[in-house]
């Protein structure tokens, strides 16, 4: 996810992003209020002033969204967890944590606190339109303009927050794994049982099923009512949590999988490298072209400093290959392990990047390891039915 986003900033500390299918998310929406609801608001100012009204109630809606998963980000870190970012995307938001909680309490009040948050968000829109003495009534939240034409424009703004933070309170509580409610639900089969992974098993199978029941209603939207809009959104949210919820169970079976395997054992230990004042000309040509290896360390006194990649190779222009030296385009090493950490530490740190992260020991290179190499390992080794035990470093 984080490959197609771009970021916004940071705001207490946390990077917030936005993936490219927000802009859908945000022009469907706002068309679907400046075509519906803001018609009844505004009938009489043709549909420029509904489509402002839809505009701004789509960037507060995501504003609400931003806040709920600031709640679970602000939280996890008070918790000792690490938060990498928060990206907004076409279903709403994600906080990226570093890692699952330690306890079930702790899951229990990450989770929980989002929709929490949304509540009291919808609390606060409500009580403002109030003051204002311009609320939607029933009308709103069952879907219909009923009450809409005599509300203001800020009234009816303030009445759709309320309204629209409600439901996704409600929505979040449902107990389908990935949505709070299942990570609520986890955390309480978690405290039962004591094992996280049997906790997990159960509700990923719960929120696959949620998702298949939405998909389901979906159907039944688009074939019975004939609602081709509402049939298919519902039933593409049911395939995303489906999909999500397999994946999550997926990545928790990996993760067994490697619970207790070092990065010795999985490590590239002839790492493609090259001398800082090498250039670009020679890197490609005897090192990139030449072997399987994507990536290079770039090394000066025995030491990686750096990373090279056909990304950055591509940077310089063709001509400028001969005198640009791999020191001058290189790409920064964020990280680096011993071959004694574990690959589930090791996981946590890298999130979703696939970039080389050089071994060392003793001071010196001894191997080098990527996300992609984890994941063949691991591939491998089940596909073989190879036990733990006969799995053995490559060096030490």
């Amino acid at each position: 996810m984080r490959a197609s986003s771009f970021s916004l900033g940071r705001i207490f500390g946390i990077e917030v992003r936005v993936h490219a299918t927000w802009l859908l998310a945000f022009l469907f929406i706002t068309w679907s209020l400046a075509s519906g609801y803001f018609r009844f608001v505004t009938p009489r100012q043709g549909f420029a002033g509904p489509l402002l009204l839809g505009a701004l109630s789509a960037l507060l809606l995501f504003a609400s969204v931003l806040a709920h998963e600031f709640s679970h980000s602000l939280v996890a870190r008070a918790r000792g967890l690490r938060v990498r970012d928060i990206t907004l995307f076409i279903f709403g938001g994600v906080s990226n944590l570093g890692g699952e909680a330690r306890t079930a309490r702790d899951e229990f009040l990450i989770a929980f606190v989002g929709p929490l948050t949304s509540f009291a968000l919808a609390a606060l829109f409500w009580a403002i339109a109030s003051a204002l003495g311009a609320t939607a009534g029933a009308g709103l939240l069952l879907g219909t303009a009923r009450g809409a034409r005599a509300l203001s424009p800020a009234g009816a703004v303030l009445s759709y927050l309320a309204v629209i933070n409600l439901i996704l309170g409600v929505f979040n509580l449902v107990p389908a794994f990935p949505l709070d409610g299942g990570r609520v639900f986890r955390s309480i089969v978690w405290a039962v049982t004591r094992r996280f992974e049997r906790a997990t098993a159960i509700a990923t199978v719960v929120g696959q099923g949620f998702g298949y029941l939405m998909i389901g209603l979906g159907i039944v939207r688009l074939v019975v009512f004939g609602d081709l809009a509402g049939g298919l959104w519902t039933a593409f949210i049911g395939w995303f949590l489906s999909q999500a919820a397999s994946g999550a169970r997926s990545e928790q079976r990996l993760r067994e999988s490697l619970r207790d395997v070092r990065v010795g054992q999985v490590m590239d230990p002839a790492p493609a490298a090259v001398e800082a004042g090498s250039s670009l000309h020679q890197a490609v040509v005897d090192f990139l072209l030449r072997s399987s290896h994507r990536r290079l360390l770039v090394m000066r006194d025995g030491q990686p400093v750096g990373l090279l990649d056909p990304s950055t190779v591509r940077s310089v222009p063709r001509d400028g290959w001969t005198v640009t030296t791999a020191e001058q385009v290189m790409r920064p090493i964020g990280l680096v392990v011993s071959p004694e950490v574990t690959v589930a530490d090791l996981l946590e740190q890298l999130g979703e990047q696939t970039t080389a992260v050089p071994v060392m020991a003793d001071g010196h290179l001894v191997g080098v390891v990527d996300l992609d190499q984890v994941l063949r390992y691991a591939h491998l080794r089940a596909e073989l039915q190879v036990p733990m035990s006969s799995a053995r470093p490559s060096t030490a």
